[in-house]
């Protein structure tokens, strides 16, 4: 099992605006980093950080080839994701593909956080999880 090898570093959350979605956040004492638009992902991106809470990671659809664009469709603004921080992401994959998860891509780049590695993969039972590599 992974033990205490995945460490909690966001939720992503769906929305078709950020400049819609962000205002509820602000209001509950969330500060907002510079939205940034990523162009591997294709998706626009704000971190929203308060002391004592969870980051969140608002995601907007740069276009409708964007990966998020069909889950806004069927679901509207929702949960998207949990993000993990790791030490090594290669062999955490190999890991978590060994529990039955798809990774949906290779580890790539984020702009939105210092262009340190993420990897996104899939389990029906437990769903859409994002890898970032200290």
């Amino acid at each position: 099992m992974m033990d205490n090898k995945l460490s909690f570093h966001h939720v992503g959350v769906a929305c078709h605006d950020i400049e819609l979605t962000k205002p509820f956040y602000l209001a509950l004492g969330y500060e907002a980093t510079e939205t940034v638009i990523d162009p591997i992902q294709n998706v626009k991106i704000c971190f929203l950080n308060k002391s004592c809470m969870p980051q969140i990671e608002l995601l907007a659809p740069v276009d409708e080839s964007s990966p998020i664009h069909r889950t806004l469709e069927v679901s509207g603004v929702t949960p998207y994701h949990f993000c993990y921080e790791v030490d090594d992401i290669a062999s955490t994959i190999e890991e978590l593909r060994e529990q039955h998860f798809m990774a949906l891509s290779k580890p790539q780049p984020a702009c939105a956080i210092g262009s340190r590695l993420v990897c996104f993969l899939f389990k029906k039972e437990v769903g859409l999880i994002e890898l970032v590599e200290k």
